[in-house]
């Protein structure tokens, strides 16, 4: 009977949970953090090879380290391509899964079914959990939730069953992957011992702590606050190479524990009232209000207080609190990371702690007055209901980049990160006019945003180059190691000043030698100045990956590179390699008559061993149809058809080269064609 309930139970978590969130199979992928971790990683779109798996746990990415997750992205790519539905349903699933897994740890722990049910089910289906399941970067959550919900059936499992070694090693492992997945499981040591207190009862009898029993309980748990240390360190690590970590300028250590009190009476807010949501929420940074800290400081303090002198007749309400606030201190901007002054997905797993607090104390009060049971039930029920109901408005939310921005505009006041994506979004559909609204107002409201100023540049680099180099100077001084903003300042200083142009692309160049748009642009620098030699060096080097210029140029920008490569190539007599770079450029769909005349010519004058007279004459038939009417383009016509055995059609296609070019003056070139075509001569 006990097992059949629970069975109808857990299919009913995975229903409701699968129905509330079935909108994000029509979502697509957004463009904050989904470009960088997966729809623009090469890596992962390659699927799961031996160079993705190296490339996996050997570096760092977006300020962090989680190959688990990485290779969870992989093995999406590899079975469906770059298919958003498919990744949206993995993270979907993985959601489930975890719903299931806290089920069954919470009926093992307590053997309280419906509370562990009402817990399942808060942790679900509520709308702060939006963000972890329907935002593909944020696959690290419900990955890693899947483990932290495993572990803490393992625990139970090594508290009160057999061979406690093997269960032990079971979950240091099943630590290890989640803090693989994500590092957010730093705290979970901590989260059992707390399990430990209520409800294994471990640490003492009657509420009260036994000393010998908390040593255990710490010696037992020693391998995982060393996995712990060493998962800690590498994260310092990766997120001051990615320059996430800010500095005591920034945010003093004042401001950050006044951000982190608001922070808590801001997440308590949306526990109890989750409406107004927004992926990203901007760092009040000096404005945070004395009587909000206070305030938060003051809830912090009273409900531990409470909760400490309930300890014996209401220990959920200690454990669950203090869960809730322990896993939430990582995140809490103590240590402040990136520009955000809270995100929903930090309370991914530390709601599970208010969720244990609520349902317990709900079966207390039914255990005092049975008479309450339907009533409990009832409201317990629409409230599960109610943030289902909340939870699918809020996925539509997330279906694309524009929407997901437009929104969080709605909900919050002066939020420059929004305005700056929501450009990018915008500037991507060719609304550039709208886009550049959004940049003025995101410098405007966020001053010290290196991506705000370079994006700005960015998007007046063809209109006001002036500006732009203005724009991308202000960026390069907050943000003294980009590639991205250096190249983008020699960029609009190429036509100006090509000597700082040059400057600026080679410090570019410096900080990352790999970086194709730095070697394009250098090399059509100078390339224009007559420095062959070096231009095709750097032309060379920037064609090396097509697939990174393509995203960072356009795929019709990759091709006139090859063919500027091709022209250079050909002009110091590097015929098969400029054929060679013709035929990449054409391939790309950069067909200009000029390209396609220069590769007719060497097509019909070249090598024998690459000499093909039939592909000259189309080609260069092609190049006189597209407009290229002029003497030099009928001449490789000429050339091309005699080549071909076309005498006749070659005379006469010179003769209107010869006509061309003595009425346009081109006299070196009539007495080519002269030379070349005495047949055609009148």
């Amino acid at each position: 009977m006990e097992t059949r309930r629970n069975a109808l139970i857990a299919l009913a978590l995975a229903a409701a949970t699968a129905i509330a969130f079935s909108g994000v199979l029509g979502n697509g992928f957004v463009e904050y953090d989904d470009d960088l971790y997966v729809t623009e990683r090469p890596e992962v779109l390659a699927g799961l090879d031996a160079e993705g798996w190296r490339w996996a746990w050997t570096s760092l990415q977006g300020a962090n380290w989680f190959p688990l997750t990485r290779l969870s992205w992989m093995l999406d790519a590899e079975l469906f391509g770059a298919n958003a539905a498919a990744f949206h349903a993995t993270s979907l699933a993985l959601h489930v899964v975890a719903v299931l897994l806290l089920f069954a740890a919470l009926w093992r722990l307590t053997r309280h079914a419906w509370p562990a049910a009402f817990a399942a089910g808060l942790f679900a289906l509520h709308p702060l959990h939006v963000e972890s399941v329907a935002w593909v970067a944020a696959r690290k959550d419900v990955l890693s939730g899947v483990c932290f919900a495993l572990a803490l059936w393992l625990h139970e499992r090594r508290a009160r069953g057999g061979h406690p070694v093997a269960w032990s090693a079971a979950l240091a492992t099943c630590l290890a992957l989640g803090l693989l997945a994500k590092p957010m499981l730093v705290t979970l040591p901590c989260v059992l011992l707390l399990l430990d207190y209520w409800p294994l009862g471990r640490l003492g009898d009657d509420g009260r702590f036994d000393a010998r029993c908390v040593a255990l309980a710490l010696v037992e748990k020693l391998p995982l606050f060393a996995l712990v240390v060493l998962v800690s360190a590498v994260t310092v690590v990766a997120q001051r190479e990615g320059g996430a970590l800010q500095n005591l300028e920034l945010y003093p250590f004042g401001m950050r524990v006044e951000a982190a009190l608001d922070a808590l009476l801001r997440y308590l807010g949306k526990f109890l009232w989750p409406v107004d949501l927004a992926v990203f929420y901007p760092h009040l940074r000096a404005s945070v209000s004395v009587w909000r800290a206070g305030a938060g400081l003051a809830v912090l303090l009273g409900v531990t207080v409470l909760a400490w002198r309930a300890r014996r007749s209401a220990p959920q309400l200690l454990v669950g609190w203090a869960w809730f606030v322990g896993m939430l201190v990582p995140v809490s901007g103590l240590v402040q990371v990136g520009q955000a002054a809270l995100a929903d997905r930090y309370t991914y797993l530390p709601l599970i702690g208010l969720a244990i607090a609520v349902a317990w104390s709900a079966r207390a009060a039914v255990v005092r007055q049975p008479q309450l049971a339907t009533a409990v039930g009832a409201i317990g029920a629409s409230l599960l209901l109610g943030l289902g109901v909340l939870s699918a408005a809020q996925v539509r939310t997330w279906r694309d980049g524009e929407s997901l921005f437009r929104h969080a505009l709605a909900v919050t006041d002066n939020n420059g990160v929004a305005h700056t994506n929501l450009a990018l979004v915008l500037a991507r559909s060719g609304r550039d006019a709208e886009a550049a609204e959004h940049l003025d107002r995101a410098v405007a409201l966020s001053p010290g945003s290196a991506i705000a100023w370079g994006l700005r540049g960015e998007s007046r680099s063809v209109s006001a180059s002036l500006a732009a180099a203005g724009d991308f100077r202000t960026a390069i001084r907050l943000e003294p190691r980009s590639v991205r903003w250096r190249t983008g300042l020699g960029r609009v200083l190429a036509d100006t000043d090509a000597a700082r142009a040059e400057a600026s692309l080679r410090a570019a160049l410096a900080l990352d030698s790999a970086f194709a748009p730095a070697h394009a642009y250098l090399a059509a620098l100078l390339q224009r100045q007559g420095r062959d030699a070096e231009a095709a060096q750097h032309y060379a080097s920037a064609l090396v990956d097509t697939d990174v210029l393509e995203r960072a140029l356009g795929v019709a920008a990759v091709g006139r590179l090859h063919g500027q490569h091709a022209m250079l190539l050909q002009r110091m007599g590097r015929e098969r390699e400029a054929i060679a770079a013709y035929e990449s450029a054409l391939a790309l769909g950069e067909r200009l008559p000029l390209f396609v005349n220069n590769l007719a010519w060497l097509f019909a004058t070249g090598d024998a061993s690459w000499r093909d007279p039939r592909r000259a004459v189309a080609l260069a038939e092609e190049a006189v149809a597209a407009g290229l009417d002029d003497p030099g383009a009928l001449d490789t016509l000429a050339t091309a058809l005699a080549a071909a055995g076309h005498e006749a059609e070659a005379r006469a296609a010179a003769r209107r080269a010869l006509a061309r070019a003595e009425a346009t003056g081109e006299a070196r070139l009539a007495a080519s064609i002269r030379r070349r075509f005495p047949a055609a001569v009148p």
